[in-house]
């Protein structure tokens, strides 16, 4: 094991890249860099017209005795084709599996790769482990084939002190092309050179769409950075890249106020002039904490909606969140001048026909700037997953929630709810209230690559 020296990582997004880089991956090499010897490079397939044939390529150029791939569920199918060259190109290698689904599906995912190990857990504890020379099968959250039998290592290494990683490695990625790609907020200014930054890791909350499978990978705790290191970071994106904007991709950002204000403080006492937006709940917002949010740059709010049905917030989702309660979010961050992007879900079992387009109405008529609509998707081990699996009628490498309804529901088949996915966008962006900004941004300069890639997801 400690003849590991070249690393290569895998991301195989091949169907929807973004301008958000994989920050996972960047923290992992960034504490790789750290140990002596250790070369780190990267294969990401996310704006390659032949990601394979890079594959490919990279293996014969780098020579890694170590491989790496990250692996979200819609990205298995990729994963798989890409496990299928490594080993055709680097019998050699030594492969190993980690992200998401390889977290809450260790077996599954080393039964169908034949990897070498699948990790669950965070790497960067357990990588420098298994470079220094640890046994595998040793390291909590290890996942090997013992006896020709998949055998997990009971345990889940978690980074305590966020604080003492390194900073993200971006350099490992082409980030002008990132930056390119950026559309987080076009609405705000189409203009603006923004990138992602993470802030903490976990969340308390029970929605039945992301738990216990968020819990299973990040602890059940949330934790933090502290504010200082945050913007220090900010800083050197600014002096590296001249980034004029970030976003904030943390799902729970404003959950402890008072490090918010101590974050918003931060950047003002350091004359940082970035805008920002960020992710909230609609119950946790206050004007005391929009107030200096914006003060300090805010001038985007992504607000997770989801339905414009009670019952199914309630009885489906377990959002805790009322609708009356985004309509307040809502109205006080166009008060403030804020804007404000909302996320949707179509498709839900149990969920009627006219609780969709209910939901879709809501949206376009209600005064949101953006708005993304999702097919609801039940992700392994959700909640939602356990309680309804048995009406899930694709294979994980089908599970798409821009395009597909991986549901066999009573009465409402998949396309019905596929096509109505695709009348949202419409019905939302061609709205009389906003169809003339949809248009200036859309073809605004520079930014047609961007609308193409937002379009891909319709």
């Amino acid at each position: 094991m400690s003849g590991f020296k070249r690393v290569l990582f895998v991301f195989p997004e091949t169907r929807y890249p973004s301008g958000q880089p994989p920050l996972g991956i960047a923290s992992l090499s960034a504490v790789l860099r750290r140990m002596p010897g250790v070369e780190p490079f990267l294969c990401d397939m996310s704006f390659q017209r032949n990601p394979f044939g890079e594959l490919s390529g990279m293996l014969a150029s780098t020579r890694p005795d170590l491989v790496c791939i990250t692996v979200l569920t819609p990205q298995l199918g990729a994963a798989l084709e890409s496990v299928a060259v490594i080993r055709r190109d680097a019998p050699g290698a030594f492969l190993a599996i980690g992200g998401p689904h390889a977290t809450v599906l260790p077996e599954e995912t080393l039964t169908a790769t034949g990897a070498d190990l699948v990790y669950a857990g965070e790497g960067e504890t357990a990588f420098p482990l298994i470079l220094g020379g640890t046994d595998p099968s040793a390291i909590p959250g290890s996942c090997v084939l013992k006896d020709g039998r998949p055998a997990r290592t009971p345990g889940l290494l978690l980074v305590d002190d966020l604080d003492a990683l390194p900073e993200p490695d971006r350099g490992l990625f082409d980030m002008e092309r990132y930056f390119r790609s950026w559309y987080s907020m076009d609405r705000v200014d189409p203009g603006l050179k923004g990138t992602s930054v993470m802030a903490t890791r976990g969340c308390p909350f029970t929605c039945t769409f992301c738990q216990p499978t968020l819990s299973e990978i990040f602890g059940a705790r949330l934790r933090k950075r502290s504010p200082s290191p945050i913007v220090d970071e900010l800083e050197s994106l600014v002096s590296s890249y001249g980034i004029t904007a970030f976003m904030f991709e943390d799902s729970t950002f404003i959950l402890d106020k008072a490090w918010v204000h101590e974050i918003c403080d931060e950047m003002t006492a350091r004359g940082l002039r970035l805008k920002w937006c960020c992710n909230v709940r609609a119950d946790l917002l206050d004007e005391d904490l929009l107030s200096h949010m914006k003060d300090a740059g805010l001038a985007k709010i992504n607000m997770g909606v989801e339905s414009a049905s009670q019952r199914v917030l309630d009885d489906i989702y377990s959002k805790g969140i009322t609708v009356q309660g985004v309509v307040r979010a809502l109205e006080m961050a166009r008060r403030m001048g804020v804007r404000v992007q909302g996320y949707f879900m179509l498709g839900a079992p149990g969920e009627t026909l006219g609780e969709m387009q209910r939901t879709v109405e809501f949206a376009a008529s209600h005064p949101f700037d953006d708005a993304l609509f999702d097919i609801t998707t039940p992700f392994p081990h959700t909640e939602l997953w356990n309680r309804t699996r048995h009406l899930v009628t694709k294979d994980y490498t089908d599970f798409d929630c821009f395009h597909r309804c991986v549901y066999d529901l009573d009465g409402i088949g998949p396309g019905r709810v596929e096509r109505l996915k695709k009348q949202a966008f419409w019905r939302f962006y061609l709205h009389p209230s906003r169809i003339f900004r949809t248009i200036a941004t859309a073809l605004g300069p520079g930014n047609l690559r961007r609308t193409l890639l937002k379009a891909r997801r319709v």
